[in-house]
């Protein structure tokens, strides 16, 4: 095992890596258990090449022994860093067959160098809209036959009026693409929505929000590893009672709870979204909403 400081060094390619799988793992570092990813892969004898911005001599040790070799960047949102990062590895190992960080926020990253790479094992950047954006998600749920919050696309106190009149308040606001419940706000009033609206003209001019009916239910999700063809071969899931909307919102403790016996209904909607998606060879979390009382255009309790 050694490490790369990013200053591109001059290597020979090993004879015996052309005939290995060679695996990059993004921020093998972040979360701190993932080294057990790079040691699992390791055994099942790949190349493991991990990217990061923590310098090399303060990864933890388990780390450094499932790592063939390490790449230090400067910062992980600097692409052209981690492009290099890529294409060293590329040079010396030759070609890339897996680049993963199992991490939301590096998505579209991830995406942008299989790309840019020529890596098929995974999610390219033209899926990423579908992955990464709520309103075109809803597409594909509907697809899979699962019903889906209404919307409209935050422009104008005109247009965004219309919309309450025909769904009611509250109605809940986010950024198209934002992950966990980020920048969330439930509006309950004109007086609240223009509040909205003066926030986001005055701090995110560019930045484009989806408007959704309130849902009256509880999230259940279904978690699930995908294989190769697309089935899966492990799922479970979660419940939980509190939104996590108003949690991060009202700064309270997350709570949620673990189902033993995946209810039939969350097991069916999970896996028409796999379908529906197109997932395989990753894990999943697909959030569901379980009504808690009638609404017309969702369902029934």
């Amino acid at each position: 095992m050694r490490s790369n400081d990013g200053e591109g060094e001059d290597v020979n390619k090993k004879e015996e890596s052309k005939t290995m799988s060679n695996f990059i793992f993004i921020s093998p570092n972040f979360p701190t258990n993932y080294w057990q990813f790079c040691r699992e892969l390791k055994n099942d004898g790949m190349n493991v090449l991990g990217i990061g911005d923590q310098p090399y001599d303060e990864l933890k040790p388990e780390l450094k022994d499932s790592l063939n070799e390490y790449y230090k960047v400067g910062s992980l949102e600097n692409y052209d860093e981690v492009y290099r990062a890529v294409a060293f590895f590329a040079f010396k190992y030759g070609r890339i067959d897996w680049l993963e960080s199992n991490n939301e926020y590096w998505l579209e990253r991830d995406a942008a160098l299989r790309t840019d790479f020529n890596i098929k094992s995974g999610f390219q950047t033209e899926d990423m809209p579908r992955i990464k954006y709520k309103s075109k998600m809803k597409e594909y749920y509907q697809k899979a036959g699962i019903a889906t919050a209404r919307y409209h696309m935050v422009d104008n106190l005109e247009g965004c009026r219309k919309f309450i009149d025909e769904v009611g308040y509250p109605v809940v606001v986010k950024p198209d693409n934002g992950v966990g419940a980020s920048d969330t706000h439930k509006l309950s009033s004109d007086e609240e929505l223009k509040r909205f609206l003066l926030y986001k003209s005055t701090y995110h001019p560019d930045l484009s929000y989806i408007m959704e009916e309130f849902v009256h239910a509880e999230v259940n999700s279904y978690d699930a590893i995908i294989d190769g063809s697309g089935n899966p071969i492990f799922e479970a899931g979660n419940v939980s009672p509190v939104s996590i909307m108003d949690i991060v919102n009202d700064n309270d403790n997350s709570i949620y709870y673990i189902i033993k016996d995946l209810p039939e209904d969350t097991r069916a909607a999970g896996r028409a979204a796999v379908r529906s998606f197109g997932v395989k060879s990753r894990f999943v979390h697909f959030e569901f909403f379980r009504m808690t009382e009638d609404q017309a255009s969702m369902g029934k309790k």
